[in-house]
């Protein structure tokens, strides 16, 4: 499913793409900290005796969900890049669908 032409750029370069890919892995490089985090903290909470602490603890995997949870929502970046890369795949720059050039052998 392609999105609306409006979100996409007129002309998509290499450059826009690389920048999209590395905004990208930098969101899901934060993505697995927050993960990690979240299970960590569940260890310990899962270990600790302190209601105190267990409350503290608490407080953080709660933090870390949310926001994994707004991390989600804003990866719609994966979808621009999935557009850009359609439109690439798509625009009719004199090549035929095999990818081959469409001038006729004679």
């Amino acid at each position: 499913m392609s999105l609306p032409a409006s979100t996409l750029p007129p002309s998509v370069d290499l450059g826009q793409l690389d920048r999209l890919c590395t905004s990208i892995r930098g969101k899901l490089q934060f993505m697995d900290y927050l993960v990690r985090a979240a299970v960590a903290d569940v260890e310990r909470f899962e270990g600790e005796s302190d209601p105190g602490t267990r409350i503290f603890l608490r407080q953080l995997i709660e933090m870390h969900a949310s926001n994994l949870a707004v991390e989600c929502e804003n990866m719609r970046l994966v979808g621009e890049l999935c557009g850009a890369l359609e439109s690439l795949v798509n625009a009719d720059h004199g090549h035929s669908p095999n990818g081959f050039g469409s001038e006729d052998a004679a």
